[in-house]
């Protein structure tokens, strides 16, 4: 079990958090500029890898109502730092076993800048509102895009990565997800389909 005294990973409000993320965007995102890069994995990690093959992975200290088929961990000897910014923690998830994504912690808007300009740089610059707006009006497509959606708050969607960058200047801290495109889309089709079998048991079928 990893050591984590600063902060205790609550597994099942970072599940709402990522659901709310992603089921909120998808529909209205995808219709500007094509990534300049699209990543597969994350340190050196492809998507879907199988945690059973990792010998540097902990389990983090979870909420137990948590969703017992996303499992979050700590790797030994990770260096918290993306370019010139400090991270505070890294987690990454598993879902079903599978390598899914990724949750990184920073404070101050230094680090902000910092991974700004770590992003902006391979991934691309975020675009203004306006324009994915009209965008959105003539009709959405299915391909990658990156996008502002407020201030402190940026997404990058591509064919293997989607990403969300978020900061609150109250708390002076941020996050930053990064999550794999397909397993995002097989986990809300599980889940819908879970929701479906619920229905027809509640039902009487």
């Amino acid at each position: 079990m990893a050591n984590l005294k600063v902060v205790t990973v609550k597994t099942g409000i970072l599940t709402v958090i990522l659901s709310i993320f992603l089921a909120g965007c998808f529909a209205s995102t995808r219709h500007s500029k094509p990534l300049r890069s699209d990543p597969d994995g994350f340190k050196g990690i492809r998507w879907g890898t199988e945690i059973s093959t990792l010998n540097d992975m902990e389990k983090a200290e979870e909420d137990q109502s948590s969703n017992p088929d996303l499992v979050w961990y700590t790797r030994k000897g990770d260096t918290l730092g993306m370019g010139q910014a400090k991270l505070e923690h890294i987690f990454y998830s598993f879902w079903m076993g599978k390598f899914s994504s990724v949750w990184i912690d920073f404070e101050g808007e230094e680090n902000l800048e910092a991974l700004r300009k770590e992003l902006f740089g391979p991934f691309g610059e975020a675009l203004g509102s306006e324009e994915p707006m009209e965008k959105t009006k003539r009709g959405a497509t299915r391909e990658p895009s990156t996008m502002k959606r407020v201030e402190g708050f940026y997404t990058w969607w591509g064919k293997n990565t989607e990403m969300l960058l978020s900061y609150s200047k109250d708390r002076h801290k941020g996050t930053l997800t990064i999550n794999s495109t397909i397993i995002s889309e097989e986990r809300r089709a599980h889940e819908k389909q879970k929701e479906n079998e619920e229905r027809l048991k509640e039902r009487g079928f």
